[in-house]
């Protein structure tokens, strides 16, 4: 009985020992865990048990990810602050003009080509504020149910001067009486900022079109159209902030439109997707 008395205390110094080990490891985890800001180096623990182990995986995975998000987040904001400063110098150049000038007319075009700069800066400034708003998880958004048809419509009829402009005529085809529950606005802005992205970077008028899905409240839109340049596109990364493809390529925008569309979209229980196929860029929002 000796040596089961005997045996017993060892497993106990032993259980004992095993659950120090593991609280130490732990505490030094959650320091690591707690500096992760400071340093992305993963954690490095030898754990006594396989699930401690799955645990510092899962840790050291959830570090890179944050590292990745970080250095992308500089990398876009880098990218939106060259965007700011180049009207602001725009801006600072003809007003230093303005000072040389001449005559009236001299002054009057460079006053207009400052203001012209400083509407696009505040174009950006704007954008980054929607996107803030739109990505605000504590956004109050009033949902109510909504024709769908008559939102498409109106937000083609306001950018119809824009399309005129381009001598593009859109497609639409809209299913009738298609009612959904959403926010009125939110909604108007995510197909305004679809409709906007076609004129932008599109080589042709898009097509529009609306179906009622198979559920009560559903429904199905799509704008597409053609685009040049779609090869530089990374159809992953298309609502991401900022992301604009191939950065050499300038045609207006802050690079935030379809990810303020995005986020409303998630926001009201919606999705929306991207395809590119065939030079043929779509947008999908399903409701």
């Amino acid at each position: 009985m000796i040596w089961l008395g005997v045996l017993c205390a060892a497993l106990a110094v032993a259980l004992v020992g095993w659950v120090v080990a593991t609280e130490r490891q732990m505490r030094e985890m959650a320091r690591n865990l707690a500096t992760r800001g400071q340093s992305a180096r993963p954690l490095a623990l030898r754990f006594p048990t396989a699930a401690a182990w799955e645990l510092a995986q899962e840790a050291n995975h959830l570090i890179d990810e944050a590292a990745e998000e970080k250095r992308q987040l500089q990398k876009n904001l880098a990218s939106f602050s060259h965007d700011v400063r180049t009207p602001l110098a725009g801006a600072q150049g003809y007003l230093q003009l303005y000072g040389m000038a001449v005559t009236d007319r001299e002054r009057d075009e460079c006053v207009a080509a400052a203001a012209e700069r400083l509407t696009a800066m505040r174009g950006l400034v704007d954008a980054l504020f929607e996107y803030a708003k739109a990505d605000d998880g504590a956004r109050a958004l009033v949902v109510v149910p909504v024709d769908v048809g008559a939102v498409v419509a109106a937000c083609v009829a306001d950018l119809h001067p824009a399309f005129v402009e381009r001598q593009w005529e859109p497609t639409v085809r809209l299913d009738e009486d298609v009612v959904a529950p959403a926010d009125p606005e939110a909604l108007a802005r995510i197909v305004e900022n679809a409709l906007v992205n076609c004129l932008r970077h599109g080589a042709a008028a898009p097509a529009i079109t609306l179906r009622r899905a198979a559920t009560a409240d559903g429904f199905t839109l799509a704008i597409a159209n053609e685009a040049e340049g779609l090869e530089a596109l990374d159809a992953s990364r298309l609502f991401e902030r900022f992301y604009r493809g191939d950065p050499s390529r300038r045609s207006g925008g802050s690079g935030l439109g379809l990810a303020i569309a995005d986020a409303l979209a998630r926001a009201q229980g919606m999705t929306l997707t991207a395809s590119l196929t065939d030079n043929r860029f779509t947008i999908t929002l399903r409701g």
